[in-house]
């Protein structure tokens, strides 16, 4: 897939009416709930004289608000770091972190995710992935994708 050159908030919707970001890769695009590009996100900010509130997306059934620019559902992805643990605490839900000592003598991370709580560890460098339903997982070491 070739790295996106425009962004897609820098197009007027007028300009728009003709593009297609699900086949036309050359500019970005928000991602709905699931992962998938809406093809056309200016409708959310057309509807300035709508009520404000929530509604689907037709385009792309993300859930948006009227009158604003399309919200972005990508993945979010923070590193265990030393210094990045208490940051983690707050940016999860506190109540599905737990940590301390691993037996090498750093700092780990646990996370619970599922919804059977059940945990996992994340040690120094891996990453913490948040998805667009807000569930968290761990990706070992590496990079976030």
């Amino acid at each position: 897939m070739p790295d996106p050159t425009q962004r897609w908030q820098d197009i007027d919707p007028k300009e728009a009416a003709d593009l297609d970001l699900s086949t036309n890769l050359g500019i970005t695009a928000p991602l709905n709930e699931l992962g998938r590009r809406c093809p056309w996100p200016w409708e959310p900010q057309t509807l300035t004289h709508a009520p404000l509130g929530q509604y689907r997306c037709r385009f792309c059934n993300a859930m948006v608000i009227a009158g604003v620019p399309h919200f972005d559902y990508a993945p979010q992805g923070r590193q265990v770091t030393a210094e990045t643990v208490n940051e983690l605490h707050a940016w999860c839900q506190p109540s599905t972190l737990f940590h301390g000592p691993a037996d090498t003598g750093s700092a780990v991370l646990g996370l619970a995710v599922g919804p059977d709580g059940h945990q996992t560890i994340a040690l120094i460098g891996d990453w913490i992935i948040r998805d667009g339903f807000g569930d968290f997982t761990v990706r070992e070491g590496g990079s976030p994708c």
